[in-house]
């Protein structure tokens, strides 16, 4: 509910400040003072673009803010996923400037106005002359025919099987793209896969390859390196081993005589049999190298083969090779299941698709039946609002489009989150005229009584508590402004109403009276809105009664209408 409303610079109003309460709120004043313009600043708040044309003249930027409590749930939850704490009340501050630099804020912090515009429309509706926009929208249509069938659970429930439906549709599509892919795909898998398996790539096979070319290149290098290192070592006749044996046997008589030779002495042995051992390995690796053309030649034509298998595979390295070989074995194995996947694809979508549509058949023979029932119901509602040869009708589209996707297309109907109606309001206030579209031929005034009808009819469950009514007495008076003004006020019971009116008879009715009034100092229009205490409000509907000049039966008048209210 709409707590407090305070607008600066805007239009002619310099500032003012409401207190709004529950029920029924009712702003009069005379023609021309600016009533229109707190329906404007609360269109703001509603979450409609601002303009730099509504700042007061002489100023650099125009203010409303409204404080809302009792926040539905729903706007809690919006308000928490984008980051707003509430505590169950809700600031809205628009500030326009003539910059161009507007701000949004949500309890102090800016916002994004898609937020705005997103709870405010549940916030508060606006339904008048010129903003009646959402009765011209036939999803409106669709809501108001819901509410009035009861049907909230049910479409729900639609709701839910449908995304499950699309998700459905969704994952059965891409596995069978997938898998058509994998299809186009598989001869070419099979070669590859056939190919890196011949070629019996393992890893570090490269860089072994790569040492053996090394060695088989310089065998000859090797070879004579190796019988270099036996000659100096064993075979020659100054040969290292020789000599230092003989020069062992020396050391070794030395150390008889003195034991502190010994040391030395088991040094000199030692390093000889390490000697001899280097010799014995290099006559031995001298006797295995050998210059080998064909050898060189077989590992040099594997070291191609490689390279060619890494170009064609755009790989840096064997083992990216032969990653690449495990993943198209693995495409291979899951094409051979694939089948199995998309029976199981195509079940889950089939339970989906029948649960769908059995839900929006259901749902389709209750908007059915509520529109029949609907139309009577109406007629009759806004036979007693000034409108007595008025015809309604609810009347069902077919969708004749055809669209992509076959499981939210049968037989002319097509299948969204809501059903598969479509649904439009038809209307013709005049005898002897057929019904057309609502939303071509009704006048402000009339969708004003039309929409305060259906608010009668169908309280919506979940649309904001704050309704506002703008020139719904428009073309009425007399009787027929009593019975709308009692229509409000059995909406109000409901919701938070706050009207504009110019009818005594509607004004009667108020639980909060305010008045709109335009002053002129110092050459500046100013206009001020005040709120009535009960003498004050005897005083303003004699004024709506009796024009200009009030006059005692005006105010007798006056008093009888407030008394009973």
């Amino acid at each position: 509910m709409l707590r407090e409303l305070r607008i600066k610079n805007f239009a002619v109003i310099d500032q003012v400040g409401l207190e709004l309460g529950s029920g029924l709120n009712i702003i009069t004043g005379e023609t021309g003072a600016g009533k229109s313009i707190i329906l404007n600043a609360l269109g703001l708040i509603a979450g409609e673009r601002g303009s730099s044309d509504i700042i007061r003249n002489q100023q650099e930027e125009a203010t409303v803010e409204a404080l809302f409590e009792g926040l539905p749930p729903e706007i809690e939850k919006k308000l928490s996923d984008g980051g707003f704490e509430t505590g169950g009340e809700l600031v809205i501050k628009r500030i326009v400037n003539r910059s161009g630099k507007n701000r949004i804020f949500l309890n102090g912090s800016l916002s994004p106005l898609a937020l705005l515009a997103d709870i405010g429309s549940s916030l508060v509706h606006i339904y008048g002359q010129h903003e009646h926009h959402t009765l011209l929208q036939a999803e409106t249509h669709l809501n108001l025919l819901d509410a009035f069938a009861n049907a909230a659970t049910l479409v729900r429930t639609m709701s839910e099987n449908y995304h499950v439906l699309a998700a459905a549709w969704q994952a059965l599509n891409e596995a069978r793209e997938s898998l058509e892919q994998r299809r186009r795909e598989k001869n070419l898998l099979e070669a590859q896969a056939e190919e890196l398996a011949q070629s019996r790539l393992k890893a570090g096979e490269e860089e072994e390859l790569r040492a053996a070319k090394n060695i088989l290149a310089h065998s000859e290098k090797l070879y004579q390196g190796c019988r270099e290192g036996q000659e100096v070592l064993y075979e020659g006749d100054a040969a290292l081993v020789g000599r230092l044996g003989k020069y062992a046997g020396r050391l070794r008589e030395l150390s008889a005589i003195d034991q502190h030779l010994q040391p030395p002495l088991d040094l000199l042995e030692s390093s000889l049999a390490q000697l001899q051992e280097a010799a014995a390995q290099l006559r031995r690796y001298a006797e295995r190298s050998h210059f080998d053309p064909a050898g060189l030649e077989q590992v040099e034509d594997r070291l191609a083969e490689i390279q060619r298998l890494k170009r064609k595979y755009n790989a840096s390295v064997v083992d990216d090779i032969l990653r690449m070989h495990e993943e198209i074995k693995t495409s291979l194995n899951d094409l051979a299941h694939g089948e199995g996947q998309i029976a199981a694809l195509e079940k889950a979508f089939a339970d989906a698709r029948k649960a769908a549509w059995e839900t929006a058949e259901q749902l389709s023979v209750i908007r059915q039946r509520a529109a029949k029932k609907l139309k009577r119901e109406m007629e009759k509602e806004v036979k007693g609002l000034g409108m007595p040869e008025t015809i309604f009708d609810v009347r069902f589209a077919t969708q004749n489009e055809k669209v992509d996707a076959p499981p939210f297309f049968i037989a002319g109907k097509k299948l969204t989150g809501r059903g598969m109606d479509q649904v439009e309001f038809y209307f013709s206030p005049n005898p002897g005229e057929p019904a057309k579209p609502l939303a071509k031929i009704a006048s402000g005034g009339e969708l004003s009584r039309l929409m305060l009808a259906l608010k009668a009819l169908a309280m919506t469950p979940g649309v904001g508590s704050t309704l506002l009514f703008d020139e719904v007495d428009a073309g009425i008076g007399g009787r027929v402004a009593e019975i709308v003004g009692k229509k409000l006020k059995e909406v109000a019971a409901h919701h938070q109403v706050i009207t504009v009116t110019h009818l005594p008879q509607i004004a009667a009715l108020a639980d909060a009276h305010f008045v709109v009034a335009k002053e002129i100092e110092r050459g500046r229009t100013f206009t001020r809105v005040q709120q009535l205490s009960e003498r004050d409000r005897v005083d303003e509907l004699a004024r709506m009664l009796g024009g200009v000049k009030i006059t005692e039966q005006a105010r007798r008048h006056a008093e009888e209408m407030v008394r009973g209210k």
